[in-house]
């Protein structure tokens, strides 16, 4: 991706909108973002950070329920430092780990 370039990932994840609310402001490091019930947008300095998120179907796993949801990240005038440390920052703050 070039400067001013454009990069989009889609990732399923196991969590619930209310998680997915909770953890955005620090994964963005902003409260400076729109909210409409599916997306929430971050726009600053020419750049969009656009993030979807679509809850799907729990996962059942034995006796447990997991909640799944698909993610889309849409990055849009981030050159490809600052669109790797974008999606680094709001991987880290939604990380699960397991062990």
């Amino acid at each position: 991706m070039s400067a001013g370039g454009w990069m989009k990932i889609t990732k399923t994840m196991a969590l619930t909108e209310k998680m997915f609310l909770a953890t955005l402001p620090r994964a963005l490091n902003s409260e400076a973002y729109s909210w409409d019930g599916r997306q929430a947008v971050l726009a600053a300095g020419g750049r969009t950070f656009a993030i979807t998120f679509e809850a799907q179907d729990n996962f059942a796993l034995g006796g447990f329920s997991v909640p799944r949801a698909d993610v889309t990240l849409e990055l849009d005038g981030y050159s490809d430092e600052e669109a790797e440390e974008a999606v680094a920052r709001f991987e880290r703050y939604f990380h699960r780990g397991g062990g």
